[in-house]
């Protein structure tokens, strides 16, 4: 072999080399690469899970404390605590004050930014890079929902309207002189002369995404609202009566399976069926005094120190054993239309509103007394998020409420 021959075979052998070891370098930056950016990716998806969960929690807080945006309100202890509840790169997501904000009375925007260390990007002095991620949650009104085991078998007539004064259930305890049953023609009372009275529901079809939490009195929306007629005025109301709404009929429902027993259970620890706006419902005839009596001391005895108190200015439900207004004892009704009412005996009416009760009592089994408050409803099926109104609180003043995670762009 030729002395060129051998230099020419040692240059290409060098330059083998040298490509080889360039391609193991371009190889291992890359494997380098994809491992940081795999590790980001990871870390993402632990703080987009933190913030979801906090803006979940957050919603729901708004629904328990509607318009209470501070520090130590529910909707944001609850937004902190069940992002801590999650972690990112092994430790806890803790949020500050500064990370959440309410766009709207309804809405609940959480946003961080967080650093993620780096592996191989290291070498190069890139030790971590910041990672942003946003959730909202927000308060929607019902489409329907099972109520995971809550709805009572009990269903009062809704308020209707005399002009712009509303007319409760409770007319007769205070009122002077009372109302009386709804009327189709030309009556006074109060001084004020109408055609007819009148009724609108405040989960209509009609009010889906409305802002009804301003409504000041039944001139419009009749039905109890949040917080007309709940939140504000705490009055007492009259679950089941002593007396005929209908011939055979005090104010027990037939949910599912009738009887003394299917009543029973039903008071204590609820009915797990879906229901939603303009389902059907059996009425349960009889007074059931029995029944009544011991069920209700069942249901009050799960929680015996729940009373009402008022915060803020706003009458809200208190409890040793739980937080504010997550009392056992604060359960979901249907309510029926005045337009609708129950025939005589076994009898049927349609869902037309639907109202969060606390139950305070039931003296001797003969009535039930309680409190209209609100409530977050578990396991229900969310119908339409408030598109307006800024200062709009619990779900647009809808008694039952469900949380959502909405787009955080729009916010």
């Amino acid at each position: 072999m030729s002395l060129c021959r051998i230099k020419r075979s040692i240059r290409e052998r060098g330059a083998i080399l040298v490509l080889s070891a360039a391609g193991s370098v371009a190889m291992l930056a890359g494997a380098a690469l994809a491992v940081d950016v795999g590790h980001f990716f990871v870390v993402r998806n632990e703080l987009q899970n933190a913030v979801d969960a906090a803006a979940l929690a957050g919603a729901q807080g708004l629904i328990l404390e509607p318009g209470n945006f501070s520090p130590s309100g529910r909707a944001m202890v609850l937004a902190t605590e069940f992002a801590a509840r999650n972690n990112a790169e092994g430790a806890p997501v803790q949020l500050q004050p500064s990370e959440i904000t309410f766009p709207k009375g309804v809405v609940i925007k959480v946003e961080i930014t967080r650093p993620a260390r780096t592996f191989f990007a290291a070498v190069v002095g890139i030790t971590q890079a910041n990672i942003t991620v946003r959730s909202a949650g927000a308060v929607a009104s019902i489409a329907g929902g099972t109520g995971k085991g809550l709805w009572r078998p009990w269903a009062p007539m809704d308020q209707f309207g005399h002009g712009t004064l509303c007319v409760a259930p409770n007319d007769a305890d205070v009122k002077m002189p009372p109302h009386g049953d709804f009327k189709t023609t030309p009556h006074t009372w109060m001084g004020v002369t109408v055609a007819s009275d009148h009724y609108k529901s405040p989960f209509d079809p009609s009010m889906s995404g409305m802002d009804l939490s301003k409504e000041s009195d039944c001139g419009y929306v009749t039905g109890f609202i949040t917080p007309r007629d709940v939140m504000l005025n705490g009055q007492t109301i009259s679950l089941k009566v002593n007396s005929w709404l209908t011939p055979g009929n005090f104010g027990p429902i037939d949910l599912w399976g009738s009887g003394a027993d299917s009543y029973g259970e039903y008071i204590v620890n609820g009915y797990n069926g879906e229901l939603q706006w303009g389902d059907i419902i059996d009425t349960e005839t009889g007074n059931m005094v029995g029944p009544t009596g011991s069920s209700v001391n069942q249901l009050v005895a799960k929680d015996p120190s729940a009373h009402l108190e008022k915060q803020n200015g706003i009458w809200v439900v208190k409890s040793d054993a739980y937080p504010v207004n997550e009392s056992p004892r604060i359960v979901p009704i249907p309510l029926y239309s005045p337009l609708e009412p129950p025939g005589n005996g076994k009898a049927w009416f349609p869902v037309r509103n639907f109202g969060a009760f606390f139950v305070h009592s039931a003296p001797n089994g003969k009535e039930i007394k309680g409190t209209f408050m609100q409530l977050f409803m578990h396991n229900a099926r969310p119908d339409k998020v408030l598109t307006s109104g800024s200062g709009a609180i619990g779900a647009g003043g809808q008694l039952l409420a469900t949380v959502t995670l909405v787009d955080p762009s729009k916010y």
